[in-house]
């Protein structure tokens, strides 16, 4: 039972550090999604801007916040832009398909609060492969 304590607990120490640069990221990918879509762009477009811009802050945040760096920062960098091309994809595609369920209709804030969390999980598991090999 201890053990399966201190593991539980292992597992979410690491990801603290990860979910609150993300959540400076989300805050910025959100924020600047919906002065977007209700503003400027329809809501592809402006996902595609949004995350992209968050993105780049992301990756400094983790590199200085959350990961130990185990290989050069250009490598380190190439790579985690093709995570998080993988993101933006599976964020556009969440955020595209959703319009579509009567369920969630316009609700803008909810539609990229599903995308969010599914997001968080695969960028957590790809970054840490980035930086840190495992």
């Amino acid at each position: 039972m201890k053990r399966t304590v201190r593991k539980v607990w292992r597992s979410g120490r690491e990801k603290i550090p990860f979910a609150l640069t993300g959540l400076v990221a989300t805050g910025i990918n959100y924020g600047l999604y919906l002065l977007l879509v209700h503003r400027y762009l329809p809501p592809l477009p402006a996902t595609v801007v949004a995350y992209s811009s968050s993105v780049v802050l992301n990756f400094f945040l983790q590199r200085y916040f959350v990961f130990e760096l185990r290989r050069s920062l250009r490598s380190a960098f190439a790579l985690s832009m093709l995570v998080s091309l993988g993101g933006l994809l599976l964020d556009a595609s969440i955020v595209y398909g959703l319009h579509y369920f009567p369920l969630f209709g316009s609700r803008e804030w909810l539609i990229k609060g599903v995308a969010t969390g599914v997001v968080f999980f695969y960028n957590y598991y790809g970054k840490r492969r980035v930086f840190e090999g495992r």
